[in-house]
């Protein structure tokens, strides 16, 4: 038989780069991404308040300043300007948009509809509905998420209601209401209540502070500027990895030929799949009224950071939870997948997210005006606050060391702190080698003016490039928290970590400084001595050496009394110590069966997340790595070409069986922290031998025998 000519085959078209709506409407002429009409148009501002309901926004700024409750018919006409605008921005739904104990945050969608309860149809018609009732309240069950106790089936219920002073904003068809969470006894059953108490104790004492310095403050504020590291990789990839899609971390995986050690990837070219997906990040942001200005490779391949200008500490928190949340949505369009977690690949550098913390007060003349307490100059007051503000901050880190540390836990964190990467599990303080020689004369009896920490002029050597000018202190990136000119930066926080939590802790550490500086001055000491009083208790954690030296971690124990909590579980033992409880029974931000039931759900997370990483090596290595090792046996029958391949394989069913028997025998007639030490001492060591062996396999055998994707092949497939 003749056969049909075939048609040529048509050549493959290009992949088409997805464009989002917020892409197409920023191209449609130059520049219009920057332009007012574009820049937040999906965030209910104050301005469209104002502008939407006149009366009802100045009760709601008195409300916010006084705490004052608002009136009905207010609550009644902000809840209407808010729908009125996401009607118009598409939206059918708003949801509280609410961050329980457990990292990511929550939503429950409801339409912006009720029934006409006016209409004598017994079947009653739909109408269009939202209320201050709905906007101010929201009913759910408390007992459904992480709690440490306190709710139970019986005793379940839980209430949302809007953060005043975060704005709305739209995704898609919904208008979301950042929110807090607590339970009907009024215990926080989230991150964000506490943060805003921490808030307003730091506030409180910042106030009573500064009056003592004779600055006339009506208010103090927290700031963060927050940098957000992530790796990227395919979808593909990471549908492939059972150890990824469990727990966002590769618990086996061999080092490839090509890692960071050539230092290419740093700031280098971004590929251009991820550039194209940032790209659309970033309009995406803009429209959400995220000021996101900078985004670079970073030391590890595959590693990317990404970061905003600063923002009051509640909204940097939410919109930190909204990026993590809309790039992995972003991510999906484009085939990508988002890794935030803190080491989700061993051998390279891990994910972070630096905490940039500053604390100001508002000025209550007219006209207001800020106090930046971490800014140094010229001005003599400048030199006073600051030196008040670093014996501060070394005595909160000295006295609760033990609290800042958990501020930067978790089963994550543990593969990254010290690491050559981040800072070391020992929390000190850097000011700067400056300001530590002035701070050793306030503690001889010297006066608190003096360092100005003037700009440094900077040449270049060549007269192609201008004279600069830079901060009168290096940079230190072994420290916690070293001072970056005119904010602190917490260094130690973990890559998905809600920064809510590490905020509260450093925000109340430092208020109960500013506490006992006050009671001091009150009692009758000079603001000098009262200074000097607190570096007196502070000063050994004061450290602008080199905190990955191998001789660190004994001179701060030994010689400076400070704690090497090493680990998570470590750590946590110390977060419910008596004083503790004090320090945040005393502020307002935790009551002590708070503080029980935080660590409860800390413990019992890092079990759980041990018991996954746990659960996955075992079935890659059973189901996957194991016949694969069978397969690739075969191919060497009857040959002396397979060395010691039998024995390596067989060692890997050794160490797995020890994993499977520990993994077993895992209590659970304990607590949560019983179970969180028996993971900690029992499975990780067991993971770590059974990962050594796999990932000795994996350097022998036959490529195409191995059933996962490879390190190579997740740090640079998708480029």
């Amino acid at each position: 038989r003749r056969q049909c000519p075939q048609a040529p085959a048509k050549p493959t078209p290009p992949p088409v780069t997805p464009r989002t709506e917020a892409q197409e409407l920023a191209s449609k002429d130059t520049g219009a991404a920057l332009t007012p009409a574009f820049l937040g148009a999906n965030q209910f501002s104050d301005e469209k308040l104002r502008q939407a309901a006149p009366a009802a926004y100045s009760a709601l700024e008195q409300s916010r300043t006084t705490g004052a409750p608002l009136k009905k018919e207010f609550k009644d006409q902000i809840a209407k300007a808010m729908m009125e605008w996401a009607i118009r921005r598409g939206a059918v739904c708003y949801a509280h948009w609410f961050a329980p104990m457990r990292g990511c945050n929550a939503q429950k969608h409801d339409g912006f509809i009720d029934l006409d309860f006016s209409s004598p149809s017994v079947v009653k018609p739909m109408k269009k509905d939202f209320d201050g009732g709905k906007l101010f309240m929201a009913e759910t069950d408390g007992s459904s998420f992480p709690n440490g106790g306190l709710r139970q089936t019986h005793t379940a219920a839980a209430f949302n209601s809007w953060d005043m002073k975060s704005p709305v904003f739209v995704r898609n068809e919904t208008m979301y209401i950042p929110s807090c969470f607590v339970a009907w006894t009024g215990m926080a059953l989230d991150e964000k209540t506490p943060l805003l108490r921490s808030m307003g104790a730091i506030s409180k004492e910042g106030v009573r502070m500064l009056n003592h310095l004779g600055d006339k403050v009506s208010e103090v504020r927290t700031f963060v500027g927050w940098e957000q590291e992530f790796f990227v990789i395919s979808k593909d990839a990471y549908l492939r990895r059972p150890d990824l899609m469990a727990a966002n971390r590769t618990v086996i995986g061999a080092p490839p030929a090509r890692g960071q050690q050539a230092d290419t990837n740093y700031f280098g070219q971004i590929p251009p799949s991820v550039a194209h997906y940032l790209e659309a990040v970033q309009k995406e942001f803009f429209l959400l009224g995220i000021p996101m200005t900078t985004y670079h490779n970073e030391v590890a391949p595959g590693q990317h950071e990404l970061a905003p200008i600063f923002s009051v500490s509640n909204v940097a928190v939410d919109q930190n939870m909204l990026c993590m949340e809309l790039m992995q949505e972003l991510a999906d369009l484009h085939g990508l997948y988002v890794l935030f977690h803190e080491k989700p690949f061993q051998g390279v550098n891990g994910n972070g997210k630096h905490n940039n913390w500053s604390v100001q007060g508002v000025l209550a003349s007219p006209g207001g005006g800020m106090l930046n307490l971490m800014k140094t100059g010229k001005d003599e007051m400048e030199q006073v606050r600051f030196m008040v503000l670093c014996a501060c901050l070394a005595r909160g880190i000295k006295l609760f060391g033990d609290v800042v540390r958990c501020a930067c836990i978790g089963a994550g964190n543990d593969h990254r702190l010290g690491a050559q990467e981040a800072p070391p599990a020992i929390m000190s303080l850097y000011p700067g080698i400056g300001v530590e020689a002035h701070l050793k004369q306030i503690l001889a009896g010297g006066e608190l003016a003096g360092y100005a920490g003037d700009k440094k002029a900077l040449k270049y050597g060549t007269s192609h490039c201008s004279e600069i000018e830079v901060n009168a202190e290096d940079r230190n990136r072994t420290a916690p928290f070293p001072h970056c000119g005119n904010r602190f930066e917490f260094r130690a926080v973990g890559g998905p970590q809600n920064m809510s939590h590490p905020n509260t802790l450093i925000n109340t550490v430092l208020a109960d400084s500013f506490a006992a500086w006050s009671d001091l001055v009150e009692g009758g000491m000079s603001v000098r001595d009262a200074t000097a009083a607190m570096l007196k208790e502070g000063m050994s954690a004061i450290f602008t050496g080199n905190g990955y030296g191998k001789d660190w971690p004994k001179v701060a124990v030994e010689e400076r009394g400070l704690l090497n909590l090493y680990n998570t579980v470590t750590a946590l033992d110390e977060f419910t110590a008596d004083k503790n409880k004090a320090l945040f029974s005393k502020h307002g931000v935790y009551l002590p069966e708070e503080v029980d039931a935080r660590a409860a759900v800390m413990f019992e997370k890092y079990a759980v997340t041990i018991k996954m990483e746990a659960s996955a090596m075992i079935e890659m290595v059973k189901t996957g790595l194991v016949p694969a090792c069978a397969r690739d046996l075969k191919t060497y029958e009857g040959t002396d070409l397979g060395g010691d391949r039998a024995e390596l394989y067989k060692k890997l069913t050794v160490v797995l069986a020890d994993l499977e028997s520990v993994a077993a025998a895992m209590p659970h007639d304990g607590d949560e922290a019983t179970e969180a030490h028996y993971c900690s001492e029992k499975i990780v060591p067991a993971m770590a031998a059974c990962r050594k062996v796999a990932d000795a396999v994996e350097g022998v055998m036959e490529k195409a025998l191995y059933p996962f994707p490879t390190y190579s092949e997740m740090f640079y497939g998708h480029h």
